[in-house]
């Protein structure tokens, strides 16, 4: 996916470094490297053990026959990065996707509400520094009830469109199988919070009649536990043939400095606070109340 967008390439020379950088280190230690496979299955009883892995058709199915077991103690599986969007929801920010949507100033569709970084889509340390820096100056002059100089932008624009265009190759290798739901067996356990299955999952769409993320919740517990669906909310989507919404109750709520610096104004350890009532320590054992739980 990367070698088809030789554009987004170009633009980050320092990126095709760092990989090239990757593949050798790969090289060095006679790492296999192995394109269009997929880990069909894991082994092991108190422990992993190994692996089964298989090549993927041109529809995203594992080719019949052509399954190997691999023999390893740790199992990495990544498809992609998620933004944490919490607060700007809270705000009523609105989403593109799974990312706070923004302008060209980074400013979100609330008023005096700008935002950049990882919210507005993972894309890396640069790209959160020149949204950073755009968000800044924009904010800056609004508040004097001017429109920023276009001219103060300009650089940081560039930068911004050169560094998207590169996030959103990766995010291409980085996207799941297309048909990746209908390798995960029933047993499969996908909400490790409340230990939900993917065969609960299924039964809530097919027998229950679910029709959207929150139902399937609701019947299932899935995203009820700490995670609030940040965790397992793809998965029990695409088993469920819903989409995606955000359903989750956030986290999110003031921190006073002090338990910031690690100490409350008494000499503590700042473990808890008692700035405004708010402490974590009678709630450690217990996830979140959700609205959602009857």
């Amino acid at each position: 996916a990367l070698a088809r967008r030789p554009g987004a390439l170009a633009a980050r020379p320092g990126k095709l470094a760092e990989g090239a950088g990757y593949a050798a280190r790969l090289l060095r230690h006679r790492v296999p490297f192995l394109p269009r496979h997929t880990v069909v299955e894991a082994h092991g009883g108190d422990r992993l053990d190994g692996v089964t892995v298989a090549a993927l058709d041109a529809a995203g199915r594992p080719r019949p026959g052509s399954e190997r077991r691999l023999d390893c103690d740790t199992l990495a599986v990544g498809h992609g990065m998620l933004a944490h969007t919490d607060l700007a929801e809270t705000l009523g920010c609105g989403l593109d996707g799974l990312a706070v949507r923004v302008d060209g100033e980074q400013r979100t569709d609330v008023p005096g509400v700008w935002a950049a970084g990882e919210a507005t889509g993972v894309g890396g340390a640069e790209l959160a520094l020149a949204e950073g820096r755009i968000a800044g100056r924009s904010a800056a002059a609004r508040l004097t009830g001017r429109p920023p100089d276009p001219r103060s932008l300009a650089a940081d624009s560039r930068e911004r469109a050169a560094l998207r265009r590169f996030a959103a190759a990766l995010d291409a290798v980085c996207a799941p199988p297309v048909r990746w739901a209908e390798r995960v067996t029933d047993e499969t356990v996908v909400c490790r919070c409340e230990e939900v299955t993917a065969g609960t999952v299924r039964a809530a769409r097919a027998d229950l009649g679910a029709g959207d993320l929150r139902t399937v919740k609701l019947l299932t517990r899935a995203g009820m536990g700490w995670c609030q669906g940040r965790m397992c909310g793809p998965a029990v989507a695409g088993l469920a043939g819903c989409a995606e919404t955000a359903v989750r109750r956030p986290f999110a709520h003031p921190v006073p400095l002090g338990v910031l610096a690690g100490r409350d104004e008494d000499g503590g350890d700042g473990d808890g606070c008692d700035a405004g009532g708010v402490t974590d320590r009678p709630e450690r054992d217990r996830p979140p109340p959700d609205p959602d739980q009857p």
